[in-house]
């Protein structure tokens, strides 16, 4: 108990040392959580997944809530309407033809079932915002490309959230791969889980302000976040959906009631500084923990399934190329385009994801995994050192070929000089 204990302790303690780190290496926390937690795992074999045991499969699900009520906190629509239009279409197109192109190659290299395959498409299609915040905080970009990564990051979230639930409830069922068996999946799970989500948000937005006279009232709204997650299970709905839904009401309540509720006698808050910090902290704690349980899950004696998640990282880049040359304005530069390119990390919602299906997967579960797990660290490994040339000034060469149509490159003043667009993504930043 008292190594366990200890175990825990440090790593916190390291996951505050890296995020620190990162002001001067530009190397996201992600990928040195990983390494230790593949040192102390498959490297040393001091810990496996096995330790751990039933906790393992909690802390997984707990790690996922948390993730998804606070990307829900942070869905704020609104305030990205300046790159509404490119944003959206960007993500769309991209997140569509990746998933099918990342499914077709994972059919044929890792010749897994057809939902399986999908499965992996869906859940590489994803992009992380906490990992891709940080590294656009170094970059000088304007603030209109700022909006459109922000956006992105956010909807292919929820994109990858969806559909792969929904896939892995038809592939947990037995059912056969096909668009109406698809389409019910999703209708189900939104079904359910949007009606109790939505009006456990009104209702507790509702008595938010009684909430906070009593002791622990923060610790109150995340207790709540577990019921909304867990009876939204119990009624046949999906837990990922309605907690993701809750989310977004709680962290948009100030526009539903300006858009929807004004007729209406509702008096309802939203949350302060002080409860969404907690949640940003709880948050952290959880991503630090389970990136080291992740690197302890790791197989790295797998070669060729770390072969196969660089492979498939390598090619997100590759088939995002010509959707972000396409879906986006010729006013953005070749240098900005060449950043959004760069900015498709995977991250904590895509390993999260990867555990659930390994224990809901009795067969080929362990395998998508693996490949997942690997496509986040070379996935992340790419953005960082993209990033940090194209911040040097380096990688001019992707811009002028790939991005033609694009007018050329120019002085761009940083983002904070550019007050036209400034609004769209000061409220989402962590």
């Amino acid at each position: 108990m008292t190594s366990a204990i200890l175990f825990i302790g440090v790593v916190l303690f390291l996951g505050q040392v890296f995020s620190s780190l990162f002001e001067k290496t530009r190397l996201p926390d992600v990928l040195p959580l990983m390494i230790l937690g593949m040192i102390m795992g498959p490297v040393t074999g001091l810990v496996s997944p096995a330790d751990f045991g039933r906790a393992g499969e909690i802390f997984t699900t707990l790690a996922l809530i948390v993730v998804l009520f606070q990307s829900g906190i942070e869905l704020k629509i609104l305030s990205l309407r300046g790159a509404m239009t490119q944003g959206f279409l960007l993500t769309t197109v991209t997140f569509s033809v990746l998933t099918v192109v990342l499914a077709w190659l994972a059919s044929i290299t890792l010749r897994v079932p057809q939902i399986y395959a999908f499965i992996i498409g869906a859940i590489v299609a994803d992009n992380s915002t906490a990992v891709v915040t940080p590294l656009l905080d170094k970059l000088k970009i304007t603030s209109q490309t700022r909006a459109v990564l922000f956006l992105e990051a956010n909807l292919t979230g929820v994109y990858s959230i969806v559909l792969a639930l929904a896939l892995l409830g038809v592939a947990v069922q037995g059912g056969r791969l096909s668009a109406q068996g698809i389409g019910l999946e999703i209708l189900k799970s939104f079904g359910v889980g949007l009606v109790m989500s939505i009006v456990a948000g009104l209702f507790w937005m509702r008595i938010l302000n009684r909430v906070r006279s009593l002791e622990n009232a923060v610790s109150l709204t995340f207790a709540f976040v577990l019921l909304v997650y867990a009876l939204s299970e119990l009624a046949g709905g999906d837990g990922a959906i309605a907690t993701l839904t809750f989310g977004a009401v709680a962290g948009n309540m100030r526009l539903i009631r300006r858009l929807w509720l004004k007729k209406v006698s509702f008096n309802a808050l939203t949350l302060n500084d002080g409860e969404k910090s907690f949640f940003e902290e709880v948050e952290f704690i959880f991503k630090t923990l389970f990136f080291v349980y992740m690197g302890i899950s790791m197989r790295i004696g797998e070669i060729h399934l770390l072969a196969l998640g660089l492979f498939l990282a390598l090619a997100k880049l590759l088939v995002r190329t010509p959707c972000v040359n396409w879906c986006v304005s010729k006013k953005i530069t070749r240098s900005d385009c060449s950043v959004i390119l760069a900015m498709c990390p995977n991250g904590l919602v895509s390993a999260v994801l990867a555990a659930m299906i390994a224990q809901q997967l009795p067969e080929n579960g362990r395998v998508i995994q693996d490949v997942i797990y690997s496509v986040i660290f070379f996935s992340v490994m790419l953005s960082s050192l993209m990033s940090f040339r194209i911040e040097k000034g380096g990688l001019r060469w992707i811009g002028e070929s790939f991005f033609y149509r694009h007018k050329k490159n120019e002085e761009i003043l940083p983002a904070e000089s550019l007050p036209e667009d400034t609004n769209a993504t000061d409220d989402i930043q962590k």
